[in-house]
């Protein structure tokens, strides 16, 4: 029959999650049903899926299951809500216990409101796609969906729910975890809430299981913070509950301590997390409010690192460089959560500035490629260091795996010195200085980028032949080329207008192609072309749009995009401002000097990022 009374969400119960994908199809489901059900008078009816209950002493119903589906519901109500009033119908009232205003935002829901909490966050935006569903409708849609919402079942069709009713006696906490348990739509994080928030009295007082609710919420807030979360870990495709990733981290721990094997479950189970949180609870002397407090101070532990300015950038070099297994092909984020579990062990027995220099040395290995976990060591003797790191550096080239992590640990360094540069200054300003985007750098998948164009990589489609004209242009009418080379400039501008307006033939180009790097210093191809002195990261959308391109015009985009504000890695906007250059007097050219000054920028840049690890 129709829904009806007051419902209330127990705080084990994981929040509202629907998007738009969800609430668009049951919306969809709703109006085929409606068209499809016959005259009125005919017993037809829409079957929701079964909502589990069970009567609480206040008259209100524990929601055991289904309040994904109610909370929808109620928001399609408020959505309809001056047609009900005007026809004399009441929707039902929900509220949940880890949300004492959602019964107020669920009757009058504002965007100012659902910025408090990620609950409401979800909630308005299904307001929002529900709006948009009817906005895209004929009116009497309204009409119609309300009726089949509300309608009695002797009046025509309607929507109708399996009502379940536990047995008094039955907790709700445990009916719901077994309910769950062999679901995919609950995940891991959500049935360990559960589990944790079991109203036993022997194990949990409601103000330990109101604190942990509290904490869980903003813990889950703060991993929505995308600098915090790519901080963390470095997968593009967070999941809608990100306070799973650190349970697996915690039972990565928590196994390390413990010689009782059972704790492994297999890796490939989607919950696995769960299934070894749970063994882990079971342990002798173990209770909810005693292993949370465990998990929120490794939680607190990764906080502080976020917050301090240099284990912010050592942590997260190691993070965004953990190898990857083709176990991680099956278990997504398994290599960062490795990282941190191998740190958080480390820094139980170490100090600040043991850490410090143990995080330097597994930055070292990184940077050289090492395959197998290094020696415990954290010293190298300087001239080993330096033939290494010589080596190394010269080894690197375009295509080789480990220019990636060797730029981005160049970006890290040259941040580090202006940190260290503001603590000599004054403390206070330690932590206003600059701090590296890795979620930038994951979201848009920086690459690697030549710096002088490479002459043998020429354009081959029409697209990408028209788009280097058109930046080559720019270039070549500057008053810079203009100046020096006023008859050969006006010469390709013509050549190039010509080939834009009447086709861009193979032949033409290639001939265009090869004066206009003549013209901007990059005629030849170069030895060092592919040596790490002529190599920058940059972001995939910039550097798909200017392969190729001459340098003038990539520094001219370069500094577009730095007056635009957008970030760029640190090292690429000092290249292309020609911060390390010797003589920058010469802005438009990159020429042999420029390449070994931002050479010799890289090496001693990595010298005194290394020195508190190396010795005489």
């Amino acid at each position: 029959g129709r829904i009806e009374g007051r419902f209330f969400i127990p705080s084990y119960q994981r929040g509202y999650r629907w998007t738009t994908r969800e609430v668009t199809a049951l919306l969809e489901d709703l109006a085929s049903f409606q068209r499809s059900a016959g005259a009125p008078g005919k017993h037809t009816y829409y079957c929701l899926q079964p909502i589990i209950v069970r009567r609480r002493d206040d008259g209100r119903w524990d929601l055991v299951d289904g309040q994904q589906r109610l909370t929808t519901i109620r928001l399609i109500f408020h959505t309809l809500r001056e047609l009900a009033e005007h026809i004399g119908k009441r929707p039902f009232a929900l509220s949940y216990e880890t949300r004492p205003e959602s019964r107020a935002f669920l009757e009058n829901p504002t965007e100012d409101q659902a910025n408090k909490n990620i609950d409401f966050h979800y909630m308005f935006s299904a307001l929002q796609a529900i709006q948009s569903w009817f906005a895209a409708r004929d009116g009497t849609d309204r009409i119609d969906l309300l009726n089949c919402l509300t309608r009695a079942d002797d009046r025509g069709p309607n929507v109708r729910v399996i009502w379940y009713e536990l047995d008094p006696a039955e907790k709700p906490e445990d009916a719901f975890i077994r309910l769950n348990a062999g679901r995919i739509p609950l995940t891991s994080a959500e049935l360990i809430r559960a589990l944790l928030l079991r109203a036993d009295d022997t194990l949990l007082e409601s103000r330990d299981a109101q604190q942990i609710a509290q904490d869980w919420d903003l813990l889950e807030r703060r991993l929505h913070d995308d600098a915090f979360w790519f901080f963390l870990q470095s997968s593009t495709d967070p999941p809608p509950t990100r306070i799973g990733y650190l349970f697996d981290l915690f039972v990565r721990l928590k196994d390390g301590e413990e010689e009782d094997k059972a704790l492994q479950a297999s890796a490939d189970d989607p919950l696995a997390t769960f299934l070894d949180f749970q063994r882990v609870l079971q342990q002798a002397g173990r209770t909810p409010v005693l292993l949370w407090r465990e998990f929120k101070r490794m939680a607190q532990e990764l906080e502080s690192w976020f917050d301090d300015p240099v284990l912010f950038h050592l942590v997260g070099y190691l993070v965004a460089t953990a190898p990857s297994s083709a176990r991680d092909a099956h278990s997504t984020r398994r290599a960062g959560a490795e990282v941190l579990r191998a740190l958080l062990k480390a820094r139980r027995g170490e100090t600040r500035t043991e850490f410090d220099r143990h995080l330097r040395w597994l930055a070292w290995h990184r940077f050289l490629g090492t395959k197998k976990l290094p020696a415990a060591t954290t010293r190298l003797v300087r001239r080993d260091y330096e033939e290494e790191r010589g080596r190394r550096l010269e080894d690197l080239r375009y295509g080789h795996d480990g220019v990636l992590r060797a730029l981005l640990l160049f970006n890290i360094a040259e941040l580090l010195d202006v940190v260290e540069s503001q603590r000599r200054r004054e403390r206070r300003d330690a932590d206003a200085a600059a701090r590296f985007q890795f979620a930038r750098f994951k979201r848009e998948g920086w690459d690697i980028e030549h710096v002088r164009s490479v002459a043998d990589d020429i354009p081959t489609s029409p697209p990408r032949r028209k788009e280097w004209l058109e930046h080559a242009r720019k270039f070549v009418q500057k008053p810079f080329v203009a100046a020096g080379e006023q008859e050969t400039a006006q010469r390709l501008l013509e050549q190039i207008d010509e080939l834009l307006h009447e086709g861009i033939d193979e032949a033409g180009f290639k001939e265009l192609f090869v004066d206009i790097r003549r013209l901007s210093g990059e005629g030849d191809a170069r030895d060092d072309d592919d040596a790490l002195s002529n190599l920058v990261l940059l972001d995939q959308s910039t550097n798909r749009s200017y392969k190729n391109a001459i340098f003038p015009v990539k520094r001219e985009r370069i500094i577009d995009l730095d007056r635009q504000g957008t970030y760029l890695p640190p090292a690429t906007r000092n290249v292309f401002l020609k911060y390390y250059a010797p003589d920058a007097g010469q802005l438009l050219l990159w020429d042999e000097s420029d390449r070994q000054a931002y050479g010799e920028a890289i090496r001693t840049s990595l010298d005194r990022f290394f020195e508190p690890i190396v010795v005489d």
